[in-house]
């Protein structure tokens, strides 16, 4: 495992920060939207946010299928499909403990600490996961839906398939057109 967190850290925290990055982004196309009072303005850019962010995912997601496609093919590693699952569970691990603290504040708090906890743990995950806002915003049942606690475990879902089909097109080499090829200067 050791060996692991030595080959993948680097990796792990640039998935990371690139989802805060896009998380500020989709947070601030979310407040506008909603100052303009245009729910399908908020929606359009909702998804307009989340498939920038899942773009960014598997290009980062790419390099590290590439990167491991050179060990493999000069025999020093061999393929390990579990590599992608795994880092994206490192560079989710906090978007899944916030979904818990929230998830427990609904259960279990009752306007104790508990509920504060969450509160904060749900602003946390606004800023992080800002993305979403705008579609989780959006009403349904009654209620909007990120006054659901699953909700929060579903918004780590769509990264884990962009991640691991992206790190198999890298080991593949399958590069969609030098789209994820890095610039060689000649």
């Amino acid at each position: 495992m050791k060996e692991f967190f030595k080959r993948y850290s680097y990796d792990i925290v640039r998935l990371f920060i690139n989802q805060v990055v896009i998380g500020l982004f989709g947070l601030v196309l979310a407040l506008a939207a909603g100052m303009a009072e245009n729910e399908t303005l908020r929606v359009v850019t909702g998804i307009f946010a989340v498939i920038f962010f899942l773009f960014m995912q598997f290009a980062s997601a790419w390099r590290i299928g590439a990167e491991d496609r050179m060990a493999i093919d000069i025999g020093k590693k061999k393929l390990d499909i579990s590599v992608p699952f795994k880092v994206w569970l490192l560079a989710n691990s906090l978007n899944l403990l916030l979904a818990l603290l929230i998830a427990l504040g609904v259960w279990f708090g009752n306007g104790g600490a508990l509920s504060s906890v969450a509160g904060g743990a749900t602003m946390i995950k606004m800023i992080i996961e800002g993305m979403y806002t705008g579609l989780l915003a959006s009403h349904v049942g009654g209620a909007a839906l990120n006054s659901y606690w699953f909700v929060h475990f579903l918004t780590v879902v769509p990264a884990l398939p962009a991640i691991a089909a992206a790190y198999v097109c890298g080991v593949k080499n399958i590069n969609f057109g030098g789209l994820f090829m890095p610039n060689v200067k000649k």
